[in-house]
């Protein structure tokens, strides 16, 4: 296969009669992506109180997760899997859909997918194999998608909810199957009037699709069963699933019925490309809420897929039943059935790391950290084994709070992930025991960690003698500093004697500032005090 090097920017212009015309373009200019993330309304209480509100009826959901697996090249092709460069820079043949270029499939696409499966503890099947998907828009170079329909690569399966996971009670979301499938182009709207750009980079690139039994009920226990399952994903390797970049991706079916009635007698609408949490709970009210209504009136609600208005709070149909594509399913011609040994099944099962549940338990337990710090390394991929590599020796909860204050800040503000971070273990440590004996104060060791965090190689010792950051550790010295400023400053001294202790405040930050924050605040704060309380007698 060749990789296609002219291809820039691939547009469709939309012409009179309503069909879209393919153009292709050698000078894509700035590119520029006018759809804005919006933020659903609401909160989870609100949410909560809703959905407490209507005693009358009762939702019946399911949902289906795309995620992006995290293979270096796309499912069919060995063309990178990155989605974040120029565009169409990481285009073949095959992802192009240009004549007579073959998929080949891509094993470590494979592994992942079983890897998936198999934490969830449901089945690798041992034969699967591919089909067509046939549809066509501009997304959709090949006319069709590759997609696992009939046999996928796994199926059964569940996750687990409780009070764990913010709920007060105990649930199990079964999985249905999990199966193989390319992504499709990126669309670009709003650039130029008239026409949609196509970006192909994400074309063929390999994701898993999650689809879950219909066992859901509620706004707030499919948000809590997407965000467990971002969790797990990420946490054996699987995923990034990164909502805000399309890396995991949401669509749900919804039917709503009166309570005491079959659960599965409503009819069922699909809410589709749902991207956010909270827009998830926002949708699934709103609809429950329109249905509901619907029902309420007497009338029927018919089965549709629509869309989510965050803004006001609101669904929107987008094709009816009678207007759905009739896809086509066909068996994959190019693509040989896969079979999956069962040695190689149970070696991808023992490489499977400690479960979530069991790691998060564990992590409490064996260091008396509070569950909310040990979620928040949890949910960073490579955080918790950061962690454990840097506690040894230290105090659990000084190492947590420097790693979910300090350094996820950075990360926040970089927007980088801590895997891309080029800060070791061995430097964090280093800026840990600095702290401890008293070589660095508090905000010198921040100073060394974003160091650190912009490639600084040089060791601790180093830097702080560069800077000429060592703490001064003599008490006559320091003493020597604050008794000078007492006593050019007689005004202060009179009113911290008078009851205003805020003069303390002043005369600390004035000693720091005459030793360049050298001296350590508590001894700065100790002696000025020691000396003022002398003025008494």
């Amino acid at each position: 296969m060749h990789r296609i090097y002219s291809l820039r920017v691939f547009r469709t212009n939309v012409g009179h009669n309503g069909m879209l015309m393919p153009v292709l373009f050698a000078n894509p200019g700035i590119r520029k992506d006018t759809l804005v993330q919006k933020r659903a309304a609401g909160s989870i209480a609100q949410e909560v109180k809703r959905e407490a509100a209507d005693d009358e009826f009762k939702a019946t959901i399911g949902l289906e997760l795309h995620a992006q697996l995290s293979a270096s090249q796309k499912l069919f092709s060995a063309a990178s899997a990155r989605w974040d460069e120029p565009p169409n820079t990481n285009v073949y043949a095959i992802d192009a859909g240009l004549p007579g270029a073959l998929p080949q499939l891509n094993p470590q696409c494979v592994e992942l997918a079983a890897r998936a499966i198999l934490a969830l503890d449901g089945h690798v099947q041992s034969r699967s194999f591919f089909d067509r998907k046939h549809y066509f828009y501009a997304d959709q170079p090949l006319g069709y998608q590759i997609t696992q329909q009939q046999y996928p690569i796994g199926r059964g399966g569940y996750v687990q909810l409780g009070p764990a996971d913010g709920l007060d009670y105990t649930k199990r979301v079964h999985i249905h199957q999990l199966q193989l499938e390319q992504d499709t182009a990126k669309s670009i709207h709003g650039v130029y009037p008239g026409y949609v750009l196509v970006d192909l980079n994400r074309a063929g690139v390999a994701l898993i699709e999650i689809v879950s039994e219909p066992d859901i009920e509620t706004a707030i226990e499919a948000s809590t069963y997407v965000r467990k399952m971002q969790t797990l994903l990420r946490h054996i390797g699987v995923s990034n699933c990164n909502m805000e970049e399309g890396s995991l991706r949401c669509d749900v079916n919804v039917s709503v019925y009166r309570k005491g009635g079959d659960r599965l007698s409503g009819a069922r609408c699909e809410l589709k490309n749902l991207n956010s949490l909270k827009t998830i709970r926002g949708a699934i009210g709103a609809e429950i809420a329109r249905q509901a209504a619907i029902i309420c009136k007497g009338g029927r609600v018919e089965q549709e897929t629509r869309g989510y208005d965050a803004r006001n709070d609101k669904t929107y149909p987008l094709r009816s039943k009678e207007a759905a594509p009739d896809y086509r399913y066909m068996s994959e011609p190019d693509v040989p059935e896969v079979h999956l040994a069962q040695d190689w099944i149970e070696r991808v099962r023992s490489m499977l790391p400690e479960m979530p549940e069991v790691t998060l338990a564990r992590v409490q337990s064996q260091y008396g950290l509070a569950q909310e710090d040990v979620e928040t390394m949890l949910n960073e991929p490579g955080c918790l084994a950061f962690f454990e590599e840097s506690v040894s020796g230290r105090d659990p909860k000084r190492v947590s709070s420097w790693i979910t204050s300090e350094i996820f800040g950075q990360l926040s503000y970089r927007n980088q992930r801590l895997a891309d971070s080029p800060l070791t273990v061995q430097q964090f440590t280093q800026i840990l025991d600095s702290i401890s004996n008293d070589l660095v104060t508090s905000a010198q060791a921040k100073q060394l960690l974003i160091s650190f965090m912009d490639g600084e190689k040089r060791q601790v010792s180093e830097i702080i003698k560069a800077h000429g950051w060592e703490v001064i550790g003599d008490e006559s010295q320091l003493r020597g500093i604050a008794k000078e400023l007492i006593d050019n400053h007689p005004k202060e001294v009179a009113g911290y004697l008078k009851g205003q202790e805020r003069r303390l405040n002043f005369f600390v930050g004035k000693l720091m500032q005459s030793t360049k924050g050298q001296a350590k605040p508590q001894e700065a704060n100790r002696i000025i005090c020691e000396l003022l309380e002398a003025k008494r007698q």
